[in-house]
């Protein structure tokens, strides 16, 4: 058996999906890679300044260019980095519910929860409000 937590069912999906799931992958990736443009141009600067003859590409950006090529990665990884923080700072765990508290929500007696909850089948009565007002165990014929 296999007690790994990720689910894949990548055999399960129709070619359509699959090629849609491969292509937003590669996307991602080619996305990922233009990111790291700008560290590879500096590092083609670099090379510039130490082998002028094996990088021709280079030779045409200006020391204001490269100012602002490294102000755009580290403004760009503050970002991201600000970015990835935000979700955690939002989002608050749910306290968890106890049967007093749907209790007390429905204004109905314990018993009749628990009992709602032990049976296969149960009854479920609304007042015109949509309110839960009684919930009673199905018999068993």
């Amino acid at each position: 058996m296999n007690n790994s937590l990720i689910i894949n069912i990548r055999q399960q999906l129709d070619w359509q999906q699959r090629f849609f799931s491969d292509s937003s992958t590669a996307l991602a990736w080619a996305m990922w890679l233009y990111l790291w443009r700008p560290l590879v141009v500096i590092t083609g600067v670099h090379a510039v300044n130490t082998h002028p003859t094996l990088f021709h590409f280079a030779s045409g950006i200006s020391p204001a260019m490269l100012g602002s090529i490294i102000a755009v990665v580290i403004f760009g990884a503050v970002g991201l980095l600000l970015w990835a923080r935000l979700p955690s700072n939002r989002i608050k765990p749910m306290a968890h519910k106890t049967l007093t508290d749907y209790a007390r929500y429905f204004e109905l007696s314990k018993q009749e929860i628990m009992t709602g909850r032990e049976t296969n089948v149960c009854t479920v009565y609304h007042d015109a409000q949509g309110k839960i007002v009684a919930i009673r165990p199905q018999e068993k014929s």
